[in-house]
């Protein structure tokens, strides 16, 4: 199960970069968003397994990261008062 929800997960970031790629960046961020909480519970199946496996924890946490990554790279930059004063 765990295998399946990671593979899930990777295949939701590939469609939020194709979105990002398409100029639809509300799409892409949805799809991201999805694709934490698919690691998220590929984490919590990987905790609760009665073997824990170490490479598993760790391409599930490197996964998370990722994804969180290309969330925050790809925010909306912020405007800055000194730009908006500046363009009167």
């Amino acid at each position: 199960m765990t295998t399946w929800t990671l593979w899930l997960g990777a295949l939701l970031v590939v469609g939020g970069s194709a979105s990002l790629i398409t100029h639809r960046d509300g799409a892409a961020r949805a799809l991201w968003l999805l694709a934490v909480l698919a690691f998220a519970a590929a984490a919590a199946s990987v905790v609760t397994a009665a073997e824990v496996s170490l490479p598993l924890v760790l391409a599930v946490v490197v996964a998370i990261g990722a994804t969180l990554a290309l969330v925050a790279v790809t925010k909306e930059p912020k405007k800055s008062a000194v730009v908006g004063r500046g363009a009167e």
